[in-house]
């Protein structure tokens, strides 16, 4: 049987010890944060939210309809002009149900206004995208399983899976996946209420492990006369590979605006 052996120069922090030492005796992975010297932090921002309606916490609006297969593979902008290319970190899927698989590759792809571009590599999930050129993108852009566009622009949104904002150059999406080698240690959230609509709103931290549902795993409020909350994890949150996280909310009024974060240190399995 293998045996725990840590070097204590790697992980100076208890915290990550011990989630290390959690992830090995209930999952049977030893993982090390050290060899994998990747840290992540995910920002989002809402829609206009609906009173009484659940939402994830990303531009496109309302949830993202997950995919089990590759099947997102086209790009558009909603304005002729733009022409720049575009950065996205990804993950494709193999197998299916608790065996679903995830591997994180990145792509880029030069986008040509309102007409459908294939990205190289169609995918299953989307995570990031981002402006790669010196010049801005003058429009909304759109990462999609193949459908109908209107002025570039899908007509059934719930193909979209990753979105710029016109007037931004980096996609605001409070979710992730983490592939077959990758857990993730959770350290902290953020979440805070814009000052342009008078609301309550409903924080939720969700998580999906493979070929199951999201399930909430962390919850809080905040308004916009109150200020943000910001929580530090001790013990820290532990998100198993090949999941998916998201932060859901719910407002108590029409047309507010969420903002969240989170942050944490990514462990690869080494055994």
């Amino acid at each position: 049987m293998t045996t725990w052996s840590r070097k204590n120069y790697e992980v100076p922090d208890a915290r990550l010890v011990q989630a290390e030492r959690e992830i090995y005796q209930q999952y049977g992975d030893m993982v090390s944060i050290d060899a994998k010297a990747k840290s992540l932090i995910k920002f989002g921002k809402s829609n206009l939210l609906t009173a009484g309606d659940f939402a994830t916490v990303w531009t496109r609006g309302n949830d993202e309809v997950y995919v089990d297969t590759n099947s997102i593979d086209t790009v558009s902008s909603s304005v002729a002009t733009d022409v720049e290319e575009l950065y996205l970190e990804c993950h494709t899927i193999s197998g299916t149900n608790s065996d679903e698989k995830f591997d994180f590759l990145t792509q880029v792809v030069a986008v040509n206004g309102q007409n459908k571009v294939l990205l190289p590599i169609p995918v299953a999930r989307v995570s990031t995208i981002y402006n790669n050129n010196g010049s801005l993108f003058q429009g909304e852009i759109n990462v999609y399983e193949d459908t109908a566009i209107v002025a570039g622009v899908p007509t059934d949104l719930t193909k979209v899976h990753a979105h710029i904002e016109e007037g931004f150059q980096q996609s605001f999406k409070a979710a992730t996946t983490f592939s077959d080698e990758d857990y993730y240690i959770m350290t902290g959230a953020f979440g805070a209420v814009s000052l342009k609509a008078t609301a309550v709103v409903d924080f939720y931290l969700e998580i999906r492990p493979p070929g199951s549902i999201f399930r909430q795993i962390a919850a809080t409020s905040a308004n916009s006369s109150g200020g943000a909350w910001s929580l530090d994890f001790d013990p820290t949150i532990i998100i198993p590979k090949n999941s998916d996280i998201r932060v859901r909310v719910e407002s108590d009024s029409n047309n507010a605006v969420a903002f969240a974060n989170f942050k944490g240190y990514i462990a690869k399995v080494v055994t």
